[in-house]
Formats: C-alpha cells, structure tokens, sequence
C-alpha cells in the first residue's frame, strides 16, 4: 500500500519539476541498501523505508513558492515542517519524532534548524544522504562524480553512514538497481517481509496522509477530500454501517480523488474555460486513482468505491461508463456526495451554493437519471440536520 501511494508522490514531484522521476522510491532504495548494512531488524529497517517514502510528502506546500529544480524545494523549509505533521499518525512500528522534520539537516549544522551530529535522529541522518545522492544521480552525475561530490561535501554527513555508503558505491550494481528501470523492483526486494494486523481504523491513518497531498495540490481542490470524508461518515452514520465499512469508506473517500495527483497543476489551477484535451486529462483521474488502488490487497472495494465516483446510473459517466448495473450503493452514495461538496464548497473563483441550491440542482440530476434519487433526498435531511458538522469518529476496535 505505501510503495503504491508513495508512487503518486512522484507525479507531484514531476507536476513542479518536469524532468524528475522515481526520486522518493531511488532515496528509498538507497536507505534501505544503507539500512542493511547497519545490520536493522526487519521492523526498523520496514520504518527506515516508510519514511524515506514519504520524506517529501509535504512537497505541495513549496507549490506557491514555485521552484524550479529538485534543489530548489530541498531548500523550501516549510515542506519539512509540513511532511512531519502530515506522518504524525502514521503505523511505524517505532516511531521517531522529526525523522521528516530534519531530513534535510547536516552533521555540521547547515540544515534548517542548525541540528548537529548525533542531534539529528539516525534515519534523518540515513534519508539526507541518501536524498543528496539521489538528486546528485538525477542531475546526471556519473558514480564517480557522485563518489567525489559526497567525499567534499562529507562534513554535512554521519562519517560511520559515508563509510557504508562508499562501500556499497564501488559495486556497480548498487548504481545500476537505482536505474528508473529497477529500483522499483529493486526496493520491493529490499522491504522486509514482515506481517503486521490492521484495522480499517488504523489504515486509515495513512490514507489521511495521501488525502492532505490532495488537497494540498491546488488551491482549486482546497479541502475537498477532507469534506468528502467528513460528509461520508455523516451518512454512514446515518445509514447505520457496521464500523468495517465505515472505515472501508472513510478511506476510499479520502483517497477517491488521488487520481488529480497525475493531472498537471497548469490544467487544475486554470481559472477560464478548459480545452476538450485539457477535460480528457481531467477525465482521466478516477482511472489513475484506480491503476493506483487496486493492486493493494483488501481493498477491492474501496478501489470500486474511490473510482468511481464519477459514473452515472445511465452510462454518461467516466471514465468507464459503467450503467446503473455495475454501480453498487456506496458507488452511488460517494458519487452524490462528491457533487454535493463540490457544489458547496467555496473556491477561488466562486462562492459556494447553498444547500438548498445544491439539492436542487442535484435533484435535477437524479430526475436525468445520472445520480441516485434516494441519496439525495437522504443528503438534503441529514446535511441540513449536521449543518456540515464533522462526524464523531467512531472507536477503532481492539
């Protein structure tokens, strides 16, 4: 699940650097091949990848800062600061405190917040070696240079971690597997093979993450994901779910729109009229959102779920077209509300309607076929009720 929605990271990096690729995974390998030779146990090394996959997860915030290069966003200190609170609730199996905040600290205090030596946790320490290496190698940099750029610069890293590093550098292998081509397989070799019981309840701690990123992407999308979420667990509530399925949809609601993740920030954030290439490409997200979710074992409904949220019963929908016959009642019910919050939400082109306009217009909908009629009457009584109120969180079970 991690390496799949870690993976969209990168379509962000690439959204803001257009020759950029693979950079959270290749930092990932590198840690990991770092890791192993530190001799970590499965669970330790298993957090050292989670982390250095995620350690530019709050890339979105250097988005109004506007860089230009990888560099340039190593150097914006808010997306340390708000990559560490986005992992605040993440399932390590141990978690350490500012491992994403001094990420981008040196052993020589050069970082952002002047942190030294043993200062900086073990893992920051591992990721900004590993980040400086792979920025060096996307640059173009041949290993040697590398080899050579790491030894002039070694007074930023941990001596003990530059020793490792220079072993594992002099084998052409370790340069070869970080290749675009391998390094996914590469780390998914890497990753231990360790099992551990979750919840919906606890996943959902991580989908939360990914629908931060979202929503963070374009002040177009603002809190979308998160309003969809809220507003999923109202009706669920009100429909009386059993907590499995609460959860099940909570998370398919905060990841439903993951698919914008690939769609260019210069066709979300266009205020006029869009082109008919430009609608395809928007079209396209509940497909990528798919492509993304599927592969993760137990989440064959949520996948569903997330996806299609912009069908129609009558076959108009996208991307697919299903008909009324392959959409399910939570299909139903996370497309109804998806237009809902999208309809009432303030954007930065327009205020939002309010509710009675939307459950007009919705009604309308329902009367074409497009949408189902007993939702939106169950969302003009439940969320004129809640006046838009978050939903208690249910207990996770023991």
């Amino acid at each position: 699940m991690l390496i799949s929605l870690s993976f969209t990271l990168d379509f962000v990096e690439q959204d803001l650097i257009s020759d950029v690729s693979d950079h959270g995974r290749r930092v990932a390998y590198i840690a990991a091949r770092i890791g192993r030779r530190l001799n970590l146990n499965d669970r330790d090394l298993f957090d050292l990848i989670s982390y250095a996959l995620l350690h530019d997860n709050g890339i979105t915030a250097a988005r109004m800062f506007g860089p230009r290069s990888l560099l340039e966003i190593e150097q914006i200190r808010q997306h340390c600061i708000q990559g560490e609170k986005n992992v605040r609730f993440f399932p390590f199996f141990h978690p350490v405190p500012n491992v994403i905040l001094y990420h981008n600290e040196y052993c020589d205090g050069s970082g952002f917040f002047g942190r030294r030596g043993n200062e900086i946790p073990l893992y920051s320490r591992v990721i900004a070696l590993s980040d400086f290496t792979a920025i060096q190698y996307v640059s173009g940099k041949s290993p040697e240079e590398i080899l050579d750029t790491v030894k002039r610069e070694s007074r930023k890293f941990d001596p003990g971690l530059t020793d490792l590093f220079f072993e594992l550098g002099a084998n052409v292998e370790f340069w070869l597997s970080m290749s675009s081509m391998f390094v996914g397989e590469a780390l998914s070799l890497l990753i231990p093979q360790v099992k551990r019981e979750f919840s919906y309840c606890d996943i959902r701690k991580i989908s939360q993450i990914f629908s931060c990123i979202i929503d963070e992407k374009s002040p177009f999308t603002g809190a979308h994901s998160r309003g969809i979420s809220e507003k999923t667990g109202i009706l669920c509530r009100h429909y009386g779910y059993d907590e499995q399925t609460y959860w099940k949809m909570r998370i398919a609601a905060d990841l439903h729109d993951l698919g914008k993740i690939m769609v260019p920030n210069s066709i979300l954030d266009k205020p006029g009229s869009l082109t008919p290439a430009e609608i395809s490409v928007v079209q396209s997200h509940p497909f990528y959102t798919r492509k993304a979710l599927e592969v993760i074992s137990g989440f064959e409904d949520i996948t569903n779920w997330a996806a299609n949220h912009h069908e129609k019963l009558n076959g108009t929908g996208y991307p697919y077209g299903f008909t009324r016959e392959r959409l399910d009642f939570n299909s139903r019910m996370l497309a109804c509300i998806d237009i809902y919050q999208a309809l009432t939400e303030d954007r930065p082109y327009r205020v939002g309607m309010s509710h009675g306009q939307a459950v007009g217009i919705m009604r309308n909908m329902a009367r074409m076929d497009l949408i189902e009629p007993s939702i939106v009457e169950d969302i003009s009584r439940t969320f004129r009720d809640e006046g838009g109120k978050q939903p208690a969180e249910l207990k996770c079970a023991t």
